[in-house]
């Protein structure tokens, strides 16, 4: 009618569109592919032994963030630059913040969580204990699809993939570790590391363990790594979070001396002076050798004897130097290594970048 009366406004000839019929729906039109149970025939509980018997699903020591010692940086709000920026790094204990938020989805909240996040960081800097503290808070199931575990898997691999997921999905919260997860996106894989497999998961690792994960399902791939720059592209893409564990800073390295030797020595003999010097001689130590200088210094033969002898500073630094070769702290050059390969990959440090670049490239025209 519209069109009818537009016409003789415009005083002309009325022609009527032709009406398209509705198209019918094919009834050739291809069918959604159901995808086959491959262990259709099996219990959810003898694939679950299976997993068990094959050693993919590991017990773990019981851990609680409390046992992840961190302090805050809190000089990060006063050391701004001129547009605001926060020139001092975050600290150990907002790396914890950070965990606990991607936990969040794990529990009963519906909330966005992330598929897979991984932790990087130098050697002995509490990777491991992280991964162990996540699945103790979730009581979940952890699977350990590290490369040692999974290169007996090489010839029935969309089997072995297919009962990791619905295992997982049955007895969720599962977490699905892979350790040093860079080996399974080697660039090139180093000859004593060739029997290992290690790049099996590369290929089917999107299609076979990321996607199947749906957003109700409280799943998580946790990997750990101390050499992310080995690693191709693939490795930034398949990892949604990239968490990188902080240098050690004074604040979290003195919670750390003070809470440990107050385990062993006791709180009336252990004195606030004697956590500082201590923290300041070894402040870049990492975590884990603070932890395994106090374990082994003062083991159970020694604190027995702590009542007629007390504890001498020269024992705690006799462990990392009365040794065949000293032990160190991290090199610098590695810890900037590291900082630079995760302003590479994380978005956040590549817009800051950018916006320095940009502020830089302003101040120079008008020069």
């Amino acid at each position: 009618m519209l069109q009818k009366a537009l016409a003789l406004d415009r005083k002309k000839k009325y022609v009527p569109t032709k009406r398209q019929k509705p198209k019918e729906k094919d009834k050739k039109s291809k069918k959604k592919r159901i995808s086959k149970d491959l262990t259709a025939d099996r219990t959810i509980e003898s694939l679950y032994e299976e997993l068990v018997a094959d050693g993919i699903i590991e017990s773990y020591p019981i851990k609680t963030f409390d046992t992840f010692v961190t302090d805050f940086n809190y000089l990060a709000d006063d050391k701004r630059d001129e547009d605001g920026l926060v020139m001092v790094g975050p600290a150990k204990a907002d790396l914890k913040a950070v965990i606990q938020e991607s936990m969040f989805g794990m529990g009963q909240m519906k909330v966005d969580k992330p598929k897979s996040l991984c932790i990087v960081g130098p050697f002995n800097n509490g990777k491991k204990l992280l991964v162990n503290i996540i699945a103790s808070e979730m009581d979940a199931v952890l699977m350990n699809l590290s490369p040692e575990k999974t290169a007996k898997y090489s010839n029935k691999l969309n089997y072995f993939l297919h009962i990791i997921i619905k295992v997982a999905r049955a007895f969720q919260p599962t977490i699905i570790f892979i350790n040093d997860a860079h080996r399974v996106f080697w660039k090139k894989v180093p000859k004593e590391q060739e029997d290992l497999k290690p790049q099996l998961l590369a290929a089917p690792f999107q299609k076979k363990l990321l996607k199947p994960i749906r957003k109700t399902d409280r799943i998580m791939i946790v990997g750990t790594t101390d050499q992310p720059w080995v690693a191709s592209g693939k490795f930034n893409k398949v990892f949604q979070r990239m968490l990188l564990i902080p240098r050690s800073e004074y604040g979290s390295l003195f919670l750390l001396w003070l809470e440990y030797l107050i385990q062993n020595v006791g709180g009336e003999d252990v004195k606030d002076y004697m956590v500082t010097a201590l923290t300041k001689v070894f402040r870049n130590y990492q975590t884990g050798d603070v932890v395994a200088n106090i374990n082994t210094t003062l083991n159970i033969q020694r604190r027995m004897r702590l009542h007629r002898e007390p504890l001498q500073p020269s024992e705690i630094v006799n462990y990392f130097f009365d040794r065949p070769e000293p032990l160190f702290p991290p090199d610098e050059k590695i810890i900037e290594k590291y900082e630079a390969w995760f302003n590479r990959v994380n978005k956040y440090a590549k817009l800051k970048t950018a916006f320095r670049l940009r502020k830089q490239a302003q101040q120079k025209k008008k020069k």
